[in-house]
């Protein structure tokens, strides 16, 4: 089947000058319409050919966009034997314009992405011999009008082209930006997978090593225990960061449901301090909780923010001496509309230039301070409490201990909570 802007551009050739073709894109095609329809519809007597699907309709309705000038529309199919495609005919009381653009990329694609075949002009012969060929979309009063146009000014016709120019500049310059900003993601991305990776490599040899040393060897059960100890540790350490990556992924995209339900938040802070205390080494910092039993309930997805308390205490615990003491805590705030939970440790702390990019993706401290892994546990801790409709900071400094503080509104509201509960 035939585009149109084929099968009429090689019937307008004889036309002479006047025709103006080109490969567009939709945002472009938008703006061309806006700029012709400025340029030839004045204060009345206005008329618009639409000619084509939803999407075309859409294209005019941008046009007409801000136009104080009354304008009848007249709204068409296209034949199909002319293909698929647009006709865009504006009639004023002088100047006209016709605006003809086909799809040059399958039409199952995504709009935004298409690129048309365009063909316009400003002519009146280029007009009046489409109305012509348009016979039987166009009644006897349009093409009486058409027949009458007139050229325009060539000041106007300068303007028209000074205005597209500058639209395409703009949209180059924008085009540039974002460029560069995915080509700098990209990179982060590849340095944060080859990070992963390498994270992945040390906890998976430990794994298979435990496991052909079971096989190969007679061990005693004290041997067997701890060889099996690592095994599981070493696979729980993969879990954890194979569930954060994409656990952070959902997050990002907004493809977590939350579970909500009335929880406890001495409940809460136990159920995650409890089996931490129970499995702590003799080496290994206080840990101590301190939440008033009496606090109100807050309707929260429990299993997210376990593990976003998890997250919090065990970073604590690795970075903080024996001799130190972590604390976890809760309040109220905001006159009672919501709760504060608090992770404070007296550990190494979070350097000042380092604290303003902690809980972004994939961000990682200098070589030689590794404090922050792989960038996408506290990552994945701020996507899961703003996923709440709460917020996240971290007050700290060099040698003094780090405070990481989480606040949540306190009932997330009635629609929320039948929703989600």
């Amino acid at each position: 089947m035939a585009h149109l802007i084929s099968t009429f551009a090689v019937q307008l050739q004889h036309v002479g000058a006047g025709m103006v073709c080109g490969c567009y894109t939709p945002t472009m095609i938008a703006q061309l319409a806006q700029s012709l329809v400025r340029l030839a519809l004045a204060n009345d007597e206005n008329a618009l050919l639409v000619s084509g699907g939803d999407q075309q309709r859409a294209w005019a309705d941008l046009a007409l966009r801000g136009g104080d000038a009354p304008v009848r529309r007249v709204e068409r199919s296209i034949p199909p034997s002319l293909g698929t495609g647009v006709i865009l005919i504006g009639v004023g009381p002088a100047h006209g314009f016709a605006l003809l653009a086909a799809p040059i990329e399958p039409v199952d694609r995504d709009e935004s992405l298409r690129i048309y075949d365009v063909l316009w002009s400003c002519a009146p012969a280029t007009l009046h011999e489409l109305a012509g060929m348009l016979c039987e979309m166009i009644d006897a009063e349009l093409a009486g009008r058409i027949a009458a146009l007139q050229i325009p000014a060539p000041a106007a016709l300068l303007r028209l082209s000074g205005d597209m120019f500058d639209f395409a500049a703009r949209q180059h310059s924008a085009l540039g930006v974002a460029n560069r900003s995915l080509s700098e993601r990209m990179r982060n991305q590849e340095d944060q997978t080859r990070l992963i990776v390498h994270d992945m490599r040390a906890p998976l040899h430990t794994l298979l090593i435990s496991i052909k040393a079971l096989q190969r060897q007679h061990f005693d059960p004290e041997g067997q225990s701890e060889l099996l100890t690592v095994a599981r540790d070493s696979a729980s350490y993969l879990l954890t960061l194979t569930e954060t990556v994409l656990d952070s992924a959902r997050l990002e995209t907004s493809g977590w449901l939350l579970k909500r339900q009335p929880v406890r938040l001495l409940n809460l802070v136990q159920s995650v301090c409890d089996p931490l205390e129970l499995a702590a080494r003799p080496d290994q910092a206080r840990l101590r909780h301190i939440v008033d039993d009496d606090l109100p309930m807050i309707w929260i997805d429990r299993a997210l923010m376990e593990r976003v308390l998890t997250n919090l205490i065990t970073n604590a615990i690795k970075h903080t001496p024996a001799s130190g003491e972590i604390r976890v805590m809760a309040r109220l705030i905001h006159a009672g509309h919501g709760v504060e939970l608090c992770v404070s440790d007296s550990g190494q702390g979070i350097p000042h230039e380092a604290q303003a990019h902690i809980f972004e993706r994939f961000y990682q401290a200098n070589d030689s301070d590794r404090r922050y892994g792989t960038g996408l546990g506290l990552y994945f801790c701020r996507l899961a409490v703003e996923a709440h409709g709460g917020s996240i900071a971290v007050q700290s400094a060099t040698g003094q201990g780090s405070t990481f503080r989480i606040s949540l509104p306190l009932n997330p509201g009635e629609r929320q909570r039948d929703g989600e509960a």
